[in-house]
């Protein structure tokens, strides 16, 4: 399939960051963060649910991932600053971030660096700081999957740590029917349910790790890397948050919601019954209106 091209933002050390500018364009700002390994394109299918949403949807590809130039000495609060140039570059002065998974981790960095900038964060079943795995019950509620990288991550550097795991999460070589096939595999039952109640979800998805590693694969190693990166300021996130988790989420259960909520200065947990880590698909509208009464007028 034919990926539509992205607009692209230079940033001042020459990097590009591209980005979809979507939905409504006097809608409330709202920059989506994908998670890893994907993509700008990892977000629901139909752009109409934004526009009718009152959001203008700013979907971004993270550096390193679709069309976004790699910051090998990038780090999470660094991004807060591309994001900045990004807003800057766009005309905006405030716009509300949401982030699902591994973006929710880079939203919460984002929004500690940008401060009053931002007017509201979103969180989908997100990975949270690392410092969140030192508590034995936050982890001991982790499907096998996160549980083994959280081991891992004791056991090994970043950089062997993404050596072991970026075969297993980018098929090669990877074909569209291969991505789709992984997508689907990857979900487990209960995502595979979440993205077949949306029609093109799983489609869309698969197009979407194939962006994410149209450069190399340098992206996805880098973001491995950055989730074991200490030190985000969650005490300088004064927007309020809003952190969303299906139930029987084995990447971000409740639990790490609720470690969240404490550690954050405005921060509320809004739990889905028997819902899993790919939430976001069927319930994207109600997420984005969500947002939408969470921030105030920009």
């Amino acid at each position: 399939m034919l990926v539509e091209a992205p607009r692209l933002v230079r940033l001042p050390d020459g990097r590009a960051l591209a980005l979809d500018d979507v939905g409504d364009p006097a809608g409330v700002p709202v920059v989506y963060l994908h998670g890893t390994p994907d993509s700008r394109r990892a977000r629901h299918p139909d752009d109409g649910i934004a526009a009718a949403s009152g959001v203008r949807l700013i979907a971004v590809d993270r550096p390193g991932a679709g069309q976004s130039d790699l910051h090998a000495a990038g780090t999470l609060a660094s991004f807060g600053h591309d994001l900045g140039h990004l807003l800057d570059d766009l005309g905006i002065a405030r716009a509300a971030l949401l982030g699902w998974s591994a973006g929710g981790l880079c939203a919460l960095a984002a929004a500690s660096v940008l401060g009053e900038r931002v007017l509201t964060v979103g969180l989908v079943g997100t990975v949270p700081p690392v410092e969140a795995y030192d508590d034995p019950a936050l982890v001991a509620a982790l499907g096998p999957a996160r549980r083994t990288f959280v081991e891992l991550a004791v056991e090994l550097t970043p950089a062997e740590l993404a050596a072991e795991m970026v075969p297993y999460l980018v098929p090669n070589p990877l074909t569209p029917e291969v991505a789709l096939a992984h997508v689907l595999e990857s979900a487990g039952e209960r995502g595979r349910g979440e993205l077949a109640a949306v029609p093109g979800a799983a489609e869309r998805l698969a197009e979407a790790l194939a962006e994410a590693v149209r450069g190399g694969h340098g992206g996805v190693a880098h973001d491995l890397a950055l989730q074991l990166e200490h030190g985000v300021e969650l005490t300088a996130v004064t927007s309020p948050v809003r952190s969303f988790h299906g139930s029987e989420d084995g990447v971000s259960p409740p639990e790490v919601g609720a470690w969240l909520a404490t550690h954050l200065p405005h921060a509320i947990l809004d739990l889905v019954p028997d819902a899993g880590h790919h939430v976001i698909f069927p319930r994207w509208r109600g997420i984005l209106r969500a947002l939408v009464r969470d921030a105030p007028n920009p």
